[in-house]
């Protein structure tokens, strides 16, 4: 489901998380969502209305989840449980969200500064001081 991205051999690109194309398929109806994730049709319209997660439409206008979108709103369920609001769970999310971004920089410059502390060392000249007269 959630790998390491290719030509990485760096340990710290681990928390990357790399989505395939077979996780945003849409394949869920409302119903077969619903069922998996032991909720009403109803909440899930809600997550749709309020924008918590954003379903994709066929072109009947009927609502299609995606494996990602199942995962994104199981956390959505257990945020719920908690007592969380919708409007402090988008927000949560949001956060998860940037900081997942703001990992992978930090791993990629990492990545970066090992590749530079790999490279060999290039003598630099350096200009001897001149004495003050």
């Amino acid at each position: 489901m959630y790998g390491q991205p290719s030509g990485t051999a760096c340990p710290t690109m681990a928390r990357v998380m790399v989505l395939t194309e077979e996780e945003h398929r849409p394949l869920y109806s409302v119903g077969q969502a619903a069922a998996m994730l032991e909720t009403r049709r109803r909440f899930l319209h809600r997550l749709d209305r309020y924008g918590v997660v954003s379903p994709r439409r066929t072109p009947g206008g009927h609502r299609r989840y995606s494996a990602y979108e199942i995962g994104r709103i199981r956390r959505v369920i257990e945020l719920a449980d908690e007592g969380v609001t919708l409007a402090g769970i988008r927000h949560i999310m949001g956060l998860e969200k940037r900081i997942r971004e703001l990992e992978a920089q930090l791993d990629a410059a990492w990545d970066r500064v090992i590749q530079l502390e790999r490279r060999p060392m290039i003598p630099r000249m350096r200009r001897e001081r001149i004495p003050p007269i």
